[in-house]
C-alpha cells in the first residue's frame, strides 16, 4: 500500500494531481486554505497540452461541453469598427497534436468538473477534500 499524499491546494493542478494519483490506487487528502471553493476564475484558457491530460482522465468531454473555442475579437478605432480577428487562428488537430487550439472554460467550471470526476477514481474513497 502506498501512503497518503497530502496535496496542498485544491484548484485546477491540485485537482489534477489527486485525479492522477487516485486512478493509480494512491489516497489522496487534499486541503486548501479557502474556506469555501471560488465562485470565479482566476484563468479562463486551457492549453492544448492540458486538453490532452484532460482526455487521459477522462474528463474531457465535460470540458468540451462546458466550454468553447477562442472567441473573435472586435476592433474600434475612434468609435468605428475596424475588424475583427481571434487571438490565433485555428489550427486542424493531427494524429501528433489532438487539441492544437486553445480552449475557453472558466477556472471554477474547470473545478467543479475535476470535483466532480474524483468518485469515479479508485482511490477517491480513501481520500478527503478540506477546505481551510
Amino acid at each position: 500500500m502506498h501512503p497518503q499524499v497530502l496535496i496542498a491546494g485544491a484548484g485546477p493542478t491540485g485537482l489534477t494531481l489527486a485525479l492522477d494519483l487516485a486512478r493509480r490506487d494512491i489516497p489522496v487528502r487534499i486541503i486548501d486554505q479557502a474556506t469555501e471553493f471560488f465562485p470565479g476564475s482566476r484563468g479562463d484558457g486551457i492549453q492544448p497540452r492540458t486538453l490532452e491530460v484532460f482526455e487521459d482522465l477522462g474528463v474531457l468531454d465535460a470540458v468540451l461541453t462546458a466550454g468553447s473555442p477562442t472567441p473573435v475579437m472586435r476592433a474600434y478605432f475612434g468609435g468605428e469598427f475596424a475588424g475583427q480577428r481571434r487571438m490565433a487562428d485555428p489550427v486542424e488537430p493531427t494524429p501528433a497534436i489532438p487539441y492544437p487550439n486553445l480552449w475557453v472554460l472558466g477556472q471554477s467550471r474547470t473545478e467543479a468538473i475535476l470535483r466532480d470526476r474524483r468518485p469515479h477514481c479508485p482511490a477517491a474513497a480513501s481520500s478527503s477534500s478540506q477546505r481551510r
